[in-house]
């Protein structure tokens, strides 16, 4: 498969690491992209995606449902979108410029409350509940349509790393 039919129609992936500066970005970016999983960055709130349903992405057929590890997935890449948002918004505050790294997981705790709907697309939510240094903790949760009716919780902490000072970013990473 081409990078080009991976893609989102009308979109051109940005360069930035776990951005969302253009509608979609991030739903056509890393675990996302590299399954195909075709997710959706829902422009309404500010960090959630949907997983439309997909018939190649049921778990078990005579339950006709999202697979959790689609689900995992989903909440995994909102989670990182979160914590994109935290960051951008430390360094508006602290009057500095941005300088994206990477992101590495250090603990993620999935809990699945209840199956998904058969063929029903899934929503994933997630807020960064806090930046202390360079680890962000996240919680992030699933759903169909309810937020109160959630299909899973997730609870994560994740590495950030930054670019060395005099270290070059690439002017489309800028926001």
């Amino acid at each position: 498969m081409s990078d080009e039919s991976r893609t989102a129609p009308d979109t051109a992936p940005a360069q930035e690491p776990m951005s969302d500066i253009v509608r979609g970005d991030l739903a056509a970016r890393g675990t996302a992209l590299s399954i195909a999983l075709g997710f959706e960055t829902l422009g309404d709130r500010p960090c959630a995606m949907r997983a439309p349903f997909r018939a190649d992405l049921i778990g078990d057929p005579a339950e006709g449902a999202i697979a959790g590890g689609v689900i995992f997935a989903l909440l995994d890449q909102t989670c990182g979108m979160a914590i994109s948002h935290a960051l951008r918004d430390r360094a508006a505050a602290e009057g500095r410029e941005l300088r994206p790294g990477g992101m590495a997981t250090l603990d993620f705790r999935l809990d699945h409350i209840r199956p998904p709907r058969p063929v029903a697309s899934v929503i994933g939510e997630a807020e960064c509940l806090n930046l202390a240094g360079d680890v962000a903790v996240v919680r992030g949760w699933a759903y169909e349509d309810d937020r109160s009716d959630p299909i899973a919780a997730a609870q994560a902490a994740f590495m950030i790393t930054n670019l060395p000072p005099g270290a070059a970013i690439p002017p489309e990473w800028r926001a």
